[in-house]
């Protein structure tokens, strides 16, 4: 295939310059099987995933209008040089191929090209040249028809021919920050050394940077991959390190990307993203890469998001199997951020003062895009498959979450005020708390009073053993509970309706806290009324009202807790709630103020060097 940038130096002539924009990939077993993201087919032929090929005969037709093999045409219009594209195929046999044009509005296909080929050998074969990319709009795809037995489909690439094209060299550099996750890390970094950093026309324009805040991960042995072990100052504090160790070296790089360290990606997303940093007009310019799940590989759990004093998610739980979610997904809209585990940046934006925020964990990936203020993109075929959220419940992450949301809001939104705030800290509190989570709204109570105590508190205290400490103050989901899991039981909380008189009933009772306990289910059998059995994530007070106990089950892991209905924990946590609201309105003012003037002192170069001990955790790359 030809090279994604074939100079080194810039260029400065006339001769036009071949530039990769996008491979056709094919499903592979170590990454993602779900064939409709990557082709449509009718049934008769196979996809050979040893040989990575797919096996058409007579009159069998494949359409690649989908998720990774289509392209998206706008996205190229409005943010690169691209007014043309060449399309090549690796093929054998004889083919009618057609180019074809699909928008959102419409969904009509229409027909751009269409060819006749015949290739007696398995060989890379020109289809189609300089086809003008400004007439169209949403997705270019092509659709393939077998014209005789025994033909071979094993991929192929757009590409483009670029006159006067005149761009340094760019390189990349992969930054994954980990903690105890050696066998994650070592899967990813084999599928980037086999089909990335080992491939001749691409494989030099990256480097990987793996920030080992365990301390546990061995060297590679490979050249362009570098093991820093590093202080566990979390995710905030390994990202950042990457940095720091990637800025020694600016000269050499044009762009970092983060990417999480618990992730299944296709290679062929960091090839995308080069290509597109290649040619893009604005060098400040923003990759982000879509989440997919992990349990359900085609839905789409985000695609960026938008900070408005909170979270929200952009295009989420699209099915990406079907064209009409592929073609909505082209619909540029405005991102506040993308989540890091995968997002790419460009190295000229930042300096020694421009450095994440000490968050440890969550917020981080927020903050740093929004102070940033770039534009972001997303393009379909840059994901990552990541486990859902919801199933990776862990209370400790009330506490990172509730703070530092506190402190994000109080350092970029104008309009948070204190009595936003004080909404936040009585909501999210006593909402554990009616649902008998008692320390998990100790650990919000917690997270409050560490806001309180201002941004000196986030550098004076040692990070892991902070993060102890918060370990072991929540619910501890276990394998065998004390109460036992039945199925009907949780659906039958999935499923709960009440109506409005129900929701008030159980509000002026404090979720029942104010019920006297006559009234409360005396029976905890099996089939008694007295025990509930509640989701871990997506549970709501009215799952546990009138109960004495409940069990929260994870049915994923198979994993829970039980809790009790307490009178006394309850209306400790009221007061505790109240007083801290009471503290948060009278020294409002003055916190934000102490927050905003800290924030270059705690995100320069001097300050995370000092706060990460590098001389101690350092070694020469």
């Amino acid at each position: 295939m030809s090279e994604a940038l074939l100079n080194s130096q810039p260029t400065h002539q006339n001769v036009p310059t071949t530039v990769k924009l996008q491979n056709m990939i094919l499903p592979n077993l170590d990454i993602c099987t779900v064939e409709e993201l990557y082709f449509r087919f009718n049934p008769k032929f196979s996809m050979n995933y040893e040989k990575s090929i797919i096996e058409i005969n007579k009159s069998e037709i494949i359409s690649f209008d989908t998720y990774f093999n289509s392209f998206s045409i706008q996205k190229w219009q409005e943010h690169t040089n691209i007014d043309s594209i060449n399309i090549n195929l690796n093929v054998k046999g004889k083919f009618k191929i057609n180019l074809l044009n699909i928008n959102y509005s419409s969904q009509i296909k229409g027909l751009v090209h269409q060819k006749t080929i015949t290739n007696t050998e398995l060989t890379e074969v020109s289809v189609f040249k300089n086809i003008g990319i400004q007439p169209y709009k949403g997705l270019l795809y092509l659709e393939i028809e077998a014209l005789e037995d025994d033909c071979i489909f094993a991929g192929g690439y757009f590409y483009a021919n670029i006159s006067n094209f005149c761009k340094s060299n760019q390189k990349i550099a992969i930054v994954i920050c980990t903690y105890n996750r050696e066998s994650y890390v070592n899967i990813n970094v084999s599928l980037l050394e086999k089909h990335l950093l080992s491939q001749p026309d691409i494989g030099n324009n990256f480097e990987l940077f793996i920030i080992d805040n365990g301390r546990t991960i061995k060297d590679f042995y490979n050249s362009k991959i570098h093991v820093i072990p590093n202080k566990n100052a979390g995710g905030s504090g390994g990202y950042c390190r990457g940095i720091i160790e990637v800025i020694k070296r600016k000269s050499d790089f044009s762009h970092i990307v983060f990417m999480d360290d618990d992730v299944v990606i296709s290679p062929e997303v960091f090839e995308r993203i080069y290509n597109f940093q290649t040619v893009a007009h604005d060098q400040n310019l923003c990759l982000g890469g879509s989440m997919l799940r992990l349990d359900t590989k085609y839905i789409q759990y985000e695609n960026g998001a938008v900070w408005n004093k909170e979270v929200i998610r952009l295009k989420p739980d699209l099915d990406l199997r079907t064209v009409e979610n592929i073609l909505l997904n082209e619909i540029e809209e405005h991102l506040s951020y993308n989540g890091w585990w995968l997002f790419c940046f460009p190295i000229k934006s930042i300096d020694d003062s421009k450095l994440p925020y000490p968050f440890f964990i969550k917020m981080d990936d927020m903050e740093f895009p929004i102070r940033l203020n770039h534009k972001i993109i997303t393009l379909n075929g840059v994901c990552v498959w990541h486990e859902a959220l919801e199933n990776k419940y862990s209370p400790m992450m009330n506490y990172y979450l509730k703070k530092n949301e506190l402190i994000l809001n109080i350092i970029a939104s104008d309009d948070f005020s204190k009595l936003d705030a004080i909404k936040r800290i009585i909501k999210f509190t006593l909402r554990e708390a009616f649902c008998y989570k008692y320390q998990s709204a100790n650990i919000i109570l917690k997270a409050a009073a560490d806001f309180l105590k201002g941004p000196r508190h986030l550098i004076e205290i040692d990070p892991e053993d902070e993060n102890i400490e918060i370990r072991r103050m929540g619910e501890k989901p276990v394998k065998n509970t004390e109460l036992p899991f039945m199925y009907v039981k949780y659906e039958e909380s999935v499923n709960k309706i009440e109506n409005t008189m129900h929701r008030w009933l159980r509000f002026i009772t404090l979720n029942g806290h104010l019920l006297p306990s006559r009234f409360f289910y005396q029976d905890i059998k099996l089939t008694g009324q007295g025990y509930k059995v509640v989701p871990m994530q997506e549970y709501r007070p009215t799952n546990v009202f009138r109960a004495r106990k409940a069990l929260y089950y994870n049915l994923i892991n198979q994993e829970g807790f039980v809790v009790s209905f307490s009178r006394e924990e309850f209306f400790k946590i009221l007061m505790k709630t109240l007083a801290l609201s009471v503290e948060i309105y009278l020294k409002f003012s003055k916190l934000k103020q102490d927050y905003r003037e800290t924030l270059p002192e705690l995100t320069n170069r001097e300050f995370w060097e000092s706060y990460l001990e590098t001389h101690k955790y350092s070694k020469p790359i």
